[in-house]
């Protein structure tokens, strides 16, 4: 007797949603982490190249920058080990695809902080080796937010389309926006009071310069969000999800206005500055799975995530996404 096929319910995610969005979390923990060892002045608390620390020990003295700075990178290390992680499970699970692919990269972005971090302590923690470390980060997370957006439609069964081009163009401004604003926030940081070791304070670039062009590229991408939320969440051309995450992406966009703008003229303490890091790390993961809903919404033909993850989809194998 000829043996059937076997087909998954749509309905039933795997593991690999689940790895998926566990490695998502760590890949914006990390963000906050990396940045209290810059904001503290820890980043020489071990001064020698992983896997040793200081003084040719490979555990610190369970104290003060030394400590901060070696869990940083006994939680890089876990981060990396997720990530390639959620890899192979997706590998294993679904057979790879798209969801495999991006997986990937963003685990190979994690691997990329190693040669980095040595090069950054073998410099004495330059300037911009140091924000470097932020931009690999949000790449990663990025990759991450991708990744597991892929992996939910795959545990759905959806499919994803195009729309008009303007309402793509919206969606894929809104994030570059938001890239630049990032980026120009770093280099802020950089030309800063925190911009690396405590007892060696080295900057790049003019603080008010960098200020200047940060500001103006926050102010570009609050005015797309809003434009976002208006064009396209008010007319219904977006998934629940989206629908969802709107009115808090919108939150997120109006808090970190008023935190950049208080600690800039408070001073800069160290304190903001992380809550501003780590609500950064959120938004961009959220306006990255909102540009992705945005530019590519799921097919009205496809099951909605609600039907698949109450098992009411039909039976069948998702689309290779």
């Amino acid at each position: 007797m000829e043996k059937r096929p076997h087909f998954r319910r749509l309905g039933q995610p795997g593991p690999h949603l689940g790895v998926s969005l566990w490695a998502l979390l760590c890949l914006w923990l990390i963000i906050p982490s990396g940045a209290l060892v810059r904001l503290t002045g820890s980043g020489l608390g071990c001064s020698n190249v992983p896997p040793y620390c200081k003084d040719g020990s490979i555990l610190p003295a369970l104290t003060g920058h030394a400590l901060i700075e070696y869990t940083n990178r006994l939680f890089s290390g876990f981060v990396m080990l997720l990530t390639l992680f959620a890899w192979l499970t997706v590998r294993r699970a679904v057979g790879g695809g798209s969801v495999g692919k991006w997986w990937l990269a963003a685990g190979l972005c994690t691997v990329g902080q190693i040669p980095l971090g040595a090069l950054t302590v073998a410099f004495d923690l330059h300037p911009l080796l140091v924000s470097s470390h932020f931009m690999l980060s949000l790449v990663a997370l990025g990759l991450g937010t991708v990744a597991t957006m892929r992996a939910r439609d795959r545990a759905s069964g959806a499919t994803r389309g195009f729309v008009n081009q303007p309402q793509a163009g919206l969606g894929t401004a809104t994030a570059l926006a938001l890239l630049v604003g990032l980026v120009t926030g770093i280099l802020v940081t950089a030309a800063g009071p925190h911009s690396g070791d405590r007892l060696k304070v080295r900057r790049f670039g003019v603080l008010g310069d960098a200020a200047y062009i940060h500001v103006r590229a926050v102010f570009t991408f609050a005015f797309l969000a809003v434009l976002v939320a208006v064009l396209v969440g008010r007319r219904g051309n977006l998934e629940a999800l989206g629908r969802r995450l709107l009115a808090p992406w919108l939150v997120l966009v109006a808090v970190q206005i008023f935190l950049g703008e208080w600690q800039y003229r408070h001073g800069f303490p160290w304190q903001m500055i992380l809550a501003h890091v780590t609500i950064a790390g959120l938004l961009w993961t959220l306006t990255v799975a909102l540009a992705m809903m945005v530019a590519s919404p799921v097919s009205e033909s496809a099951p909605s995530v609600s039907d698949a993850l109450t098992g009411n989809a039909p039976l069948g194998v998702g689309a290779d996404l």
